[in-house]
């Protein structure tokens, strides 16, 4: 489930963006029931970052953004 809006997630990938980023995760925290941003710094590797996700009990990764693409595309995937 998708609880950030689009205009939401389209101003964290612009955060991250503007950061250094090269990847957003958004991650759900389900015990919570929201979306986080999570970004992926230059110097981190995108796999790496996203082990931490795969066997956490509450938190699971729903899309991946790569910040080097088209923003609006990405968003357009998950927000139809």
């Amino acid at each position: 489930m998708l609880y950030a809006t689009k205009p939401l997630v389209m101003r964290w990938l612009q955060v991250g963006k503007k950061e250094g980023a090269t990847y957003m995760l958004l991650v759900e925290d389900t015990l919570a029931e929201e979306n986080v941003p999570v970004y992926v710094a230059a110097n981190e590797q995108l796999n790496d970052k996203m082990k931490r996700f795969n066997d956490a009990h509450s938190m699971r990764i729903k899309a991946v953004f790569d910040l080097h693409a088209d923003l609006e595309s990405q968003l357009n995937i998950i927000y139809w």
